[in-house]
């Protein structure tokens, strides 16, 4: 008898198991119409409500890279798994998205699903989910008027390297959520504009929420920061951004040109500002910094000040980790970023105030200092010198020993950075 019901209850999980895999349970949000082609004049109108989309999502940061031509793909997305490259999405017919039907595009965006089968959830179908028909219809039209280009696509490594795309139908199951458009009647119409390109097309919580176990959006931590690519993301809930100095106006000025009192972008985020939010229209902009500077009660907190140097920063002990640190700035960092953290616009970023330096994490910090960063443009002609790389000029020991010291005066950080800690900081040089 206990034989029968292990085959059967096996029998049950392999059904199952196939139906899923075959997509039974998936259902599609595709709004009835979009069947029916749209017009020539009815697509030339939607044009710069869809460039404006595109420019909120920042498709051409993921889909163009750094010196190849715009929306052609090319860009590696690592994971665990294998690494994924970003597609070709010009309207180019062999090797973009020349061919998709209005349906097709909708598809895509609504439920992860494009012609050739299931899209992995590097492209944020998880967020463009909630997008409206119209708007879907307005970055179709946008996209199929941009020059076609004919770049093929990179091959995917690893485990993508394999036939596994009805195998989402499974991730799927557990990971996207049947979401919609965020509503409030006790909001403002700017709150709910920013909570649209927020909670949708641009898809902040992809990077800025922590990840669960299957790589899966973990909705319940909204914002709380995570870690991508080797670089710790930053809490971006109402109360940090506003414990490091960010109000409306200072968030709309970063996301907007990418500097602001709290430091230049760079890494992932430059490429957010230099493609996305510093193309979009200011209302907008601010529309998002809104909507993350609300919190659950619907008030906006105060701005903080810059933290304060801690005692043992300002008046180290002599020979200490502290003091050693601060000789390490005054030698190495002090001749571009100022003796007292001012910094030098167009040259350098202030240190003072710089909200790196005061996130609980120390990683992103040792890895610039490790790797350094190379000259970045910013909008109205700005831009920032090359920072030069230390990993082969300073010992684990000193960085550690500097990191803990830059900390401690502008960041307001108690806690030590630890050799062990440089050391396994990956991305490296060394």
């Amino acid at each position: 008898m206990l034989r029968k019901v292990i085959i059967t209850v096996i029998l049950v999980a392999v059904v199952v198991c196939i139906a899923i895999l075959l997509g039974a349970f998936r259902s599609t949000s595709v709004a009835p119409g979009v069947d029916k082609p749209l017009s020539a004049d009815e697509m030339q109108q939607l044009i710069p409500r869809g460039r404006e989309l595109a420019m909120a999502g920042d498709c051409f940061g993921c889909h163009s890279q750094p010196q190849g031509p715009k929306a052609a793909g090319g860009v590696a997305i690592d994971t665990p798994f294998g690494t994924l490259y970003s597609t070709n999405i010009t309207p180019d017919p062999t090797y973009g998205i020349g061919k998709y039907t209005r349906a097709d595009f909708h598809r895509a965006l609504k439920d992860g699903v494009a012609p050739k089968g299931n899209l992995y959830p590097a492209m944020p179908y998880i967020f463009t989910h909630i997008t409206t028909p119209e708007d879907i219809d307005a970055l179709y039209a946008y996209l199929m008027s941009i020059p076609p280009i004919a770049v093929a696509n990179k091959s995917n490594s690893g485990a993508f390297s394999l036939p596994v795309r009805p195998f989402m139908n499974f991730w799927n199951l557990l990971n996207f959520p049947d979401r919609s458009v965020p509503e409030n009647a006790e909001r403002s119409a700017q709150w709910l504009r920013g909570a649209y390109l927020v909670q949708g097309v641009g898809h902040c919580a992809s990077c800025h929420t922590p990840q669960n176990f299957m790589m899966g959006v973990d909705f319940a931590r909204d914002f709380q920061g995570g870690e991508i690519n080797g670089w710790a993301i930053p809490n971006i809930t109402a109360s940090s951004l506003a414990k490091h100095g960010f109000d409306v106006a200072t968030l709309t000025q970063y996301l907007s040109t990418g500097i602001a009192p709290q430091g230049t972008s760079f890494a992932d985020m430059h490429t957010v500002t230099h493609f996305s939010t510093s193309a979009m229209k200011v209302d907008d902009v601010e529309a998002v910094a809104t909507y993350l500077l609300t919190d659950a009660n619907g008030s906006i907190p105060p701005a903080a000040s810059a933290p304060t140097p801690l005692p043992e920063a300002e008046n180290p002990t002599a020979d200490s980790n502290m003091a050693i640190g601060r000789r390490t700035y005054l030698a190495a960092c002090a001749g571009c970023h100022g003796s007292k953290g001012e910094g030098i616009p167009n040259v350098a970023p202030a240190m003072y105030g710089n909200a790196t330096l005061a996130m609980d994490s120390a990683q992103n910090l040792i890895r610039v200092v490790l790797n350094g960063i190379p000259t970045q443009t910013f909008t109205g002609n700005q831009r920032m010198y090359a920072m030069p790389p230390f990993a082969h000029e300073l010992s684990d020991e000193e960085i550690a020993d500097l990191s803990t010291w830059m900390r401690a005066q502008w960041g307001g950080q108690a806690t030590a950075v630890t050799p062990s800690q440089v050391s396994s900081i990956a991305g490296s040089v060394r």
